[in-house]
This record gives structure tokens, sequence and C-alpha cells, in this order.
């Protein structure tokens, strides 16, 4: 059976001479692992024409480029930034598990990616949003135990500070107002004057909810 689909090339792995094994993530079938005869270079959007057979890895009958996102690679820290969200996605998600919401989030933060001089904002608000859409993570104003103003996070869930555990993460109120603008602001204008981000404690966050 042969998938065209578009999709973002997140890794490519050398195998055996020219060969690569390539994880694309697509928008009809999510993630999925393809064999291919030639070079492919990430960070790209393109369309790829693969043949699904029993196994894991597909076979890659053709790939044309859509989108190469080459501001992508004009400095250290968009490629980092375009790494780190691309390393989130192979960790978190399953293969072939379609996710077109997830397709569209992707796409539109690598592209969104060269217009940040902080892209590590972008990063830590990918992190939010992926926790918030696996179910990892409830974020609220709110304490969840007695609706008391949120400044503590502990299991993925939202406390104040008279209800919270000595375990998981504390935020300042300013710090509290970042994580709520990185995970539901709809407007990139809005992120980027995030300087007070708490991007360490995000990613620690991240790491834990994922383990």
């Amino acid at each position: 059976m042969e998938t065209k689909s578009p999709g973002v090339l997140l890794q490519s792995i050398p195998y055996l001479g020219k060969k690569q094994i390539l994880k694309v993530f697509t928008l009809e079938d999510g993630l999925v692992t393809l064999m291919a005869k030639s070079v492919h270079s990430p960070f790209c959007i393109g369309e790829w024409v693969y043949r699904k057979k029993q196994g894991d890895i597909y076979t890659l009958q053709e790939g044309s480029l859509i989108d190469p996102l080459l501001e992508l690679r004009a400095n250290y820290e968009r490629l980092s930034a375009a790494g780190a969200i691309a390393k989130d996605l192979l960790r978190s998600q399953l293969p072939t598990k379609k996710n077109s919401d997830l397709y569209a989030l992707l796409t539109t933060y690598l592209k969104k990616l060269p217009l940040f001089a902080d892209p590590a904002i972008l990063v830590a608000s990918f992190r939010l949003k992926l926790l918030l859409h696996e179910g990892l993570l409830s974020l609220q104003e709110m304490c969840c135990n007695c609706g008391g103003p949120a400044q503590h996070l502990f299991q993925g869930e939202s406390y104040c500070l008279e209800h919270t555990s000595a375990l998981g993460h504390s935020f300042s109120p300013t710090e509290w107002r970042e994580l709520l603008l990185l995970s539901f602001a709809r407007q990139f204008s809005l992120l980027q004057n995030s300087e007070s981000a708490p991007k360490e404690k995000i990613e620690r966050i991240f790491e834990e909810r994922l383990h």
C-alpha cells in the first residue's frame, strides 16, 4: 500500500553506506520511519511517498521538497531549538499515531523560530503545549484543591502554595503568568517579549512528565 503525505523530517540516520533511516512526522500517519536510498537533511518539510509493509520501517518511494526551512540553519540557536523540538516529538510520540493538530503546531513553530531573538522561548512553549496535548499537564490559574491562585506544579496539577507538596516546582506570580502565556497564547507576537519565561523549570517539568 502506497501513501503520500506532507511531513517534517526530524532525523536522518546513516545506514549501510548510502542509505538512510528517516524519522518523519507526517500529516497522514504521524511519526513514521522510512528507509531511503538517497541523502536527506533535517529539518525540512517535504512530500513523502512511501510503501507500507509489515514491520516498523516503511520504504521511501519518493521525496520532494515543500519548504527547506533554510533560515533555521542561519545560526546555532535556531538549529539547536529545532533539534530540541524534534527530539521532544521523537520521545513523546508513538509510531503511526495520526495527529493533524500536532502536525500543524510543529510546522508553525518551526517556521516561526527565525522571528525570535531567543528561539528557546518557542521551545519552552512547544513543550508546554505538547504536555497539555498529551494530557500530562493541567495548567490553570487556580489551585485544583481550593480555587486560590496557583503557583505550584506537582505531578502535572496546579496548586496554591498552601496546598502543594514539598516536591514539585514553585513559581513566582510573574513566572506563573509566563507559564500560562507560553501554554495558551494564540499570537506569536505575545511570546516574543517573554524575557522572564522560566525555561529551565519548564525543561525539568517536561523531563519529569515524560518519564
